[in-house]
């Protein structure tokens, strides 16, 4: 049987979530606020105060006096604010990781769990830069993930707006010459000055379903079920579900080895890592890690039913594992996917920006063939 420490009275017990249900700190909980992202603190100026910190307490200086000095050259407003309150908590004879755990919004369960093991072994230092690098990976990962999906993100809408021109004011032009000349038309061009004709008419309805359908599609994402789901598909998706898997992979192989390095046991790592998975597959597949662990077994044995988890990666955690460096090798695992990332987004890039340049280009060319179809059936210009 797995060992079990005692879990902090000012932590939420654990097992307070039941295996296979959403995180706590999921987007189901506090569903528009969270994805609004109101009141949250930016994972970079977190990263930057803890690798200050750590710092300062690596030649001796004392932790409040520390905490005062990083709030002084802190910009954000908001953190400031946390630091300050924290100090003042620890002034008044709270430990760190109390004073951590009374600003969820700004310090995960996650960090709370390392400095509160830390404080006990003393290694205050090294803990706060392990937290520190873990939420620069972190950073890093979802930066290079955004940047990818920008570019096509961005062809597309660029794209999606010439056409929309293309109907509202070039196609009336030539619908108005068709009439006049009492052109017959042909059916692909019938098409599309219908569909002008219907923007320009209710261009208000349009406006209206495509609102209403980003309005409840994003209402159906913050649902465990929807979230469950959507990010299911996600997984499926050419080339975008590989990169996730990747990337999802990547971020729990730096968590845990965070956790564990940092002195965290493993059973609260796992129910840890579950809670701060990004993808709810993984946050699912986690749960069942968790309960078969829990139970006596193996990590590599619940790891290999799971979905996300190829089995060349089981396979280095199992050596790992039984080597009994299970933390050295999540880091090296995480490096090697930090690789593979790395060569997927190029790949991703390389094929899907000219992919939609084609795509895009193509639409416009049939609209403008549609329209130019009829146009020397028109008298006198043979």
């Amino acid at each position: 049987m797995a060992e079990r420490d005692d879990i902090p009275t000012n932590v939420r017990p654990l097992d307070a979530v039941r295996p296979g249900t959403p995180p706590a700190n999921a987007p189901g909980t506090s569903r528009w606020k969270r994805w609004l992202k109101l009141g949250t603190i930016p994972e970079q100026e977190l990263a930057i105060f803890w690798r200050q910190l750590a710092l300062l307490i690596e030649v001796g200086v004392p932790l409040l006096k520390a905490l005062y000095q990083v709030a002084e050259r802190t910009s954000h407003l908001a953190l400031r604010q946390v630091i300050q309150r924290v100090a003042t908590d620890i002034e008044v004879g709270n430990s760190l990781s109390e004073s951590l755990a009374q600003h969820p919004q700004a310090f995960s369960r996650l960090t709370v769990q390392v400095i509160q093991v830390a404080e006990r072994g003393g290694v205050l230092d090294d803990s706060l830069r392990l937290v520190a690098e873990d939420l620069e990976r972190r950073v890093e990962i979802r930066g290079k993930i955004r940047r990818a999906l920008a570019y096509p993100a961005t062809v597309m809408i660029v794209g999606l707006l010439v056409v929309l021109f293309v109907l509202a004011y070039v196609i009336p032009e030539f619908a108005g010459i068709f009439h006049e000349q009492e052109t017959p038309l042909p059916f692909p061009t019938r098409i599309v000055i219908g569909l002008a004709n219907f923007l320009a008419h209710f261009w208000w309805l349009c406006i209206l379903v495509v609102v209403a359908a980003g309005m409840l599609f994003a209402s159906y994402i913050q649902t465990p079920r929807g979230r469950l789901t959507w990010d299911r598909v996600k997984l499926r998706l050419p080339l975008v579900g590989d990169l996730l898997g990747k990337a999802s992979i990547l971020r729990f192989a730096q968590t845990l080895g965070t956790l564990l390095r940092g002195g965290v046991p493993i059973l609260v790592s796992l129910k840890l890592v579950q809670e701060h998975a990004e993808n709810s597959v993984l946050a699912s597949e986690l749960a069942q890690v968790y309960i078969a662990v829990d139970q006596g077994n193996r990590l590599e044995v619940p790891l290999r039913q799971c979905t996300v988890f190829p089995p060349m990666a089981v396979d280095v955690i199992a050596v790992g594992e039984e080597a009994g460096q299970l933390d050295t090798v999540l880091f090296r695992l995480a490096q090697m996917y930090k690789e593979e990332v790395d060569h997927s987004i190029s790949v991703f890039s390389s094929i899907l920006e000219p992919l939609l340049l084609f795509v895009m280009g193509l639409f416009v060319a049939l609209i403008v063939w549609a329209v130019y179809l009829p146009y020397f059936m028109l008298p006198g210009l043979l």
